[in-house]
């Protein structure tokens, strides 16, 4: 969670507009982006966190746009293509949530063009012993000052005082409006 928030904070600066790369099937780095609006797929987003979530779409110049903010433990319908990709974070940490353990979610090429809506769940994804012991400990303090006085090693001191910055001090909510459906 730690290198999720870091990684955010690091590349909030581009108003949420970063380009994010990943590596195709013939091992070329390409960004991520909506390519085309052929295929039709209806989906249906399920929040099964207990925190509020943003979703994101990538539209076809890679940029990241707000679609919709999703209270906890509920759903919302996308209309959408087959090669769009979404992205889904908490409204206050920034963490990246997942769907089936993936952090960009497609569509797969068996829905496209299927005429009922499917069903994708949203959930928090699996975290490493030391990220949920940091969340767990930081989750009860209220200011980082605190972590001094408990004799921990410097490295694990300075992440758990992120943390506990992170949770103490929530990014206020965007007054932005949801972007227009995607095409």
């Amino acid at each position: 969670m730690l290198s999720n928030l870091l990684h955010y904070f690091s590349t909030m600066a581009l108003n949420n507009q970063y380009i994010l790369y990943e590596t195709n099937e013939n091992g070329e780095r390409v960004f991520i982006r909506s390519i085309e609006a052929e295929k039709h797929v209806y989906l249906r987003f399920v929040n099964k966190t207990t925190r509020p979530v943003d979703v994101w779409w990538r539209d076809y110049n890679g940029a990241r746009r707000l679609y919709v903010r999703m209270k906890p433990r509920s759903y919302c319908n996308v209309d959408s293509y087959l090669t769009h990709p979404w992205e889904f974070t908490d409204l206050n940490t920034k963490e990246r949530y997942v769907i089936n353990n993936k952090e960009i979610f497609r569509a797969p090429e068996c829905i496209g063009d299927l005429r009922q809506r499917t069903s994708w769940f949203i959930s928090v994804p699996v975290r490493t012993l030391r990220q949920s012991a940091l969340l767990a400990v930081a989750s009860s303090m209220t200011n980082p000052s605190y972590v001094d006085v408990l004799g921990l090693p410097k490295s694990l001191a300075e992440d758990l005082k992120k943390y506990v910055e992170v949770l103490n001090n929530p990014i206020p909510p965007r007054v932005q409006q949801p972007a227009a459906a995607p095409n």
